[in-house]
């Protein structure tokens, strides 16, 4: 996150050079500013990607672009991603970006075309420059600081999540496999990726060679900063702090570092008195901060001290809130090349860092989430006491989207917080955890650890190496590690019987056997294998549903999700977003309903679509539901990266060993679904009414046939059918085989009839 007052201020102060003049050396990239530049700028972003959810459609070929490019200028990079929170996170809804996106629904309802893509596109999006309040047409100074903003600085954009897209925090696993199949390294820092950058540039033995990060990271001594970098030129643009303290009017650098932590940055909120009541939300402008500072003795307790009764500052305790980020800054942890986990400055580091930074976690921990084996969110959890659950920009707050955070999710959130927990010292294992969702920051919702029996001594009989296996288990085809092979060999009982480790059992070596142990114990956890090692009604169900697909097919974690999302009471027609567009609208009242489920069910998996932004039909209601399904996924994923990081802080696995990484990006749910595919299908089964005998092999072909218009950069509309009824068929095929536990057989069973004659 940039300090944008300072962004806003340097347009024109940047300097630029071909991006060949950093041949021979390293970059040090922050991962979050890198992935938040490929969401907004113009070049790259995608205008209804906001309308669609999911991931952008040309990102990994961009990435990868880019990636080549650097390789073939001899350019070396380190990408370093954000760690655990620190300090007291403000959380603030944005009102007016919300508008934004309910006007740009409004737009598509009235099939404004010519204007939805734009609507969109802007959604979200808040461009600072306090100096552009002339129009550039007619003020030609105006016009050249504007042209310079958009060559050296991004446009700024809403930090909760620009422009409608992902927060650049849910694609840091996608962008950590990227790098990984590249060849490119990178490291998770524990706190700060800026704080973390100046270590790798600035120690004793310097890792990096330049710095591309956003401007908060000027705040830990960086000298030079990269804060621009195009391949098509390649060039690179770059500014250095004594220019910034320079023509501030040569502020020293304990002078610098107050001004900018006053201005607003992810370590503190900027100055209430820098701000403009008028304008709310709009960031302050150094041509009125800097003279309010200087008038103060360039010195920020002293200003803060001169307005201690403003209410604004009482409020907000904001004299506390900045000494405490000053701290956080000057005393920030990093990870040193050994792995060893420590504050700048040790020496004058107070005793009481924990209660600024954060409860400090075990250096092993620190270790794994450097190596990405571990993400953030579960730690956060334990270490703040806290599940803060906000409402991303974008998504529609409707009542079962607040039930499945808020309630639905509490006990997959407890599996996975408790089974970390019980690796680490007991201070966290009795810990009460306190749910707070943003529509109630006073909830009483509460996961007390102390009470509940652990999680860990439920699944540490699952040690089983690759040489235990009999013959029957060798010859199968799935991929050990992968759900298939997890549960077709629980189909064997001969298997089952000798599957349970004792003390004896050597600690597991090979990536095979570890990946594969941490599915079992995951299965168990989410109750599709019983604590006799033995496959539950579930766990049948998941056979049967993975039983018709093979590895090419790539649905086994849609398979997964669906079947989840059924047993949570969330894969079904009911009507939660009739209040808004996007639904089947023609036939009879069963072909609408048939409809919603089969769209719903292709909701789990993901639009065939080429590199490029989407263009095509949108639907309200399936994005909606395809944020039920995405936060679904993440927590299955938070539960399957803490088995592994609980295997391993166990001891059950060889802890010597360098392919950790590749360990992580192998786990499953990374990727975030769209809901591209479920809009391909509703709208094939909704056009079919349309035709004279809709259940006719010509009318199934015409509408197929105008495919290519409704999704005119799909790899192939008809393929994308084949794939959303497939993944239709494996579901189906699961659901009646759970015997009593789904009531909703018959049902699926009309519904696949009825599509029986459509597709």
């Amino acid at each position: 996150m940039p300090i944008r007052p300072l962004d806003e201020w340097a347009v024109g102060r940047t300097q630029s050079l071909p991006l060949s003049a950093l041949k021979g050396a390293v970059v040090g990239i922050d991962a979050a500013h890198y992935i938040n530049q490929h969401l907004v700028n113009q070049s790259t972003r995608e205008a209804l990607l906001g309308a669609l959810g999911g991931f952008p459609f040309a990102l990994r070929t961009n990435i990868e672009k880019e990636l080549q490019t650097f390789s073939n200028l001899g350019v070396a990079t380190i990408f370093v991603f954000n760690g655990l929170e620190f300090g007291k996170k403000e959380h603030r809804t944005q009102p007016a970006s919300s508008r934004s996106f309910e006007q740009a629904w409004e737009l598509y309802d009235q099939q404004q075309a010519d204007q939805v893509v734009d609507a969109f596109s802007s959604a979200g999006m808040t461009t600072h420059y306090p100096y552009f309040n002339l129009s550039p047409v007619t003020d030609p100074w105006s016009f050249y600081r504007y042209h310079w903003a958009q060559r050296s600085f991004p446009t700024s954009a809403d930090t909760t999540n620009p422009s409608g897209t992902p927060s650049p925090e849910t694609l840091f696993k996608y962008l950590q496999r990227i790098l990984t199949q590249n060849g490119v390294e990178f490291i998770v820092a524990p706190y700060s990726a800026a704080a973390q950058l100046s270590y790798l540039a600035r120690g004793s033995n310097p890792v990096v060679d330049a710095v591309f990060a956003p401007s908060e990271a000027l705040l830990f001594d960086i000298d030079k900063l990269v804060t621009r970098i195009d391949i098509e030129p390649a060039q690179f643009f770059w500014i250095t702090k004594q220019t910034c303290q320079e023509e501030l009017g040569r502020l020293s650098n304990e002078q610098f570092l107050e001004f900018c932590l006053l201005l607003g940055s992810p370590f503190l909120r900027s100055l209430p008195l820098f701000e403009n009541p008028a304008y709310p939300g709009k960031s302050p402008t150094i041509r009125d901060a800097l003279p309010m500072f200087n008038s103060a003795g360039r010195s920020a307790l002293t200003l803060c001290a001169q307005y201690e009764e403003d209410r604004r500052m009482q409020e907000l305790q904001y004299t506390d809130l900045y000494k405490r980020a000053y701290m956080i800054v000057k005393h920030h942890v990093y990870i040193d090349v050994e792995g060893r986990v420590g504050p700048m400055d040790p020496e004058n580091t107070s005793s009481d860092m924990h209660e600024l930074i954060g409860q400090r976690l075990p250096e092993e921990l620190y270790f794994y989430l450097s190596k990405g084996i571990i993400g953030a969110d579960v730690p956060n959890f334990l270490t703040t006491g806290e599940v803060r659950i906000s409402l991303p920009l974008g998504t529609e707050d409707t009542e079962i989207y607040r039930q499945l955070v808020g309630d639905i999710l509490t006990p997959l959130r407890t599996q996975s917080i408790c089974l970390l927990a019980n690796s680490l010292h007991r201070f966290y294992q009795t810990k009460v955890i306190r749910i707070l969702p943003w529509f109630d920051e006073n909830s009483e919702r509460t996961i007390n650890l102390k009470g509940i029996p652990s999680v860990k001594e439920t699944i540490h009989s699952w040690k089983i190496h690759g040489d235990q296996f009999p013959e029957s288990i060798k010859k199968l085809q799935a991929p050990r590690g992968s759900f298939k092979f997890a549960v077709q060999s629980l189909s064997e009982p001969d298997f089952t019987s000798k599957s349970f480790a004792n003390r004896e059992t050597p600690a597991l070596s090979s990536q095979e056997d570890i990946l594969s142990n941490v599915m079992w114990r995951f299965l168990q956890l989410r109750g599709y294998v019983d604590d006799k090692h033995k496959l539950t009604p579930w766990g049948q169900c998941l056979v049967q549903a993975l039983s018709g697909i093979e590895p090419a097919d790539n649905l086994e974690e849609s398979i997964f999700v669906a079947i989840e999302m059924i047993r949570l009471g969330l894969l079904n027609t009911k009507s939660w977003f009739s209040h808004v567009s996007g639904g089947p609208m023609r036939g009879s009242e069963d072909d609408k309903t048939f409809n919603m489920l089969v769209s719903r069910v292709a909701c789990v998996a993901k639009l065939q679509h080429k590199s490029i932004g989407y263009s095509g039909p949108l639907s309200r209601q399936l994005l909606c539901y395809r944020s039920l399904i995405s936060q679904v996924r993440s927590a299955l994923r938070s539960l399957v990266e803490v088995v592994l990081a609980g295997l391993l802080l166990s001891g059950d696995a060889d802890r010597d060993r360098n392919d950790w990484t590749e360990m992580a990006i192998k786990l499953p749910f990374i990727d975030d679904n769209d809901c591209g595919l479920g809009i391909a299908v509703r709208t094939y089964l909704d056009d079919l009414p349309l035709q004279a005998n809709p259940t006719s092999p010509e009318a199934r072909a015409d509408v197929k046939a105008k495919g290519k218009e409704w999704f005119q950069h799909s790899e192939s509309f008809i393929g994308n059918l084949e794939l959303a009824f497939k993944l239709w068929d494996a579901v189906y095929a699961g659901t009646q085989s759970t015997g009593k536990e789904f009531k909703e057989a018959k049902f699926w069973e009309d519904a696949n009839k009825w599509l029986a004659e459509r597709r």
